[in-house]
């Protein structure tokens, strides 16, 4: 409200040349300040990303039912997706093109819930190995490999076998 009884006062009526170059400096101090506010808004919006950058990926794992995939669970929980995850990133992977001979046990579908993030989906076949006490996992339409330890193998099968 101060700055409004300025523009009313006879100190500004004589600095009409000078009031110009005041309206021109306030006006320059508003779009200051809603760019620096614009910029803490993204900043936060981005470290909220970067807390858990899973939150807007949702899971669909299927298994096999006679000759195709069927979706039999969807895995939307942010905790439970940022673990899945979590597993997944830590797999040994190594660059190399196999070929199982039945086909996979389970596939992990990723699914982004946000359109305005670009990412790209991507289907992990998951193979329980014949002791059944590790999984293997190819990433599809890549040439990776990987196994994953007991403990992972034992952490993300429980996710897989829960309903």
């Amino acid at each position: 409200m101060a700055w409004l009884r300025y523009l009313d006062s006879k100190e500004y009526e004589n600095t009409k040349v000078e009031g110009f170059q005041v309206r021109k400096s306030f006006t320059a101090g508003l779009l200051l300040l809603f760019m620096m506010s614009f910029l803490v808004a993204c900043n936060q919006k981005e470290a909220s990303h970067q807390q858990n950058p899973y939150q807007n990926l949702n899971l669909h794992i299927s298994r096999l039912e006679g000759q195709s995939y069927t979706v039999y669970k969807k895995i939307v929980d942010n905790e439970t997706v940022k673990t899945v995850m979590s597993v997944l990133l830590d797999v040994p992977w190594e660059n190399a093109k196999v070929s199982m001979s039945r086909q996979p046990d389970y596939k992990i579908h990723t699914i982004n819930t946000d359109p305005a993030i670009s990412y790209e989906p991507v289907t992990y076949a998951v193979w329980l190995t014949p002791k059944k006490d590790r999984l293997e996992v190819i990433i599809e339409g890549k040439s990776k490999y990987g196994k994953m330890t007991k403990k992972d193998s034992e952490k993300l099968f429980s996710i897989l076998e829960t309903p």
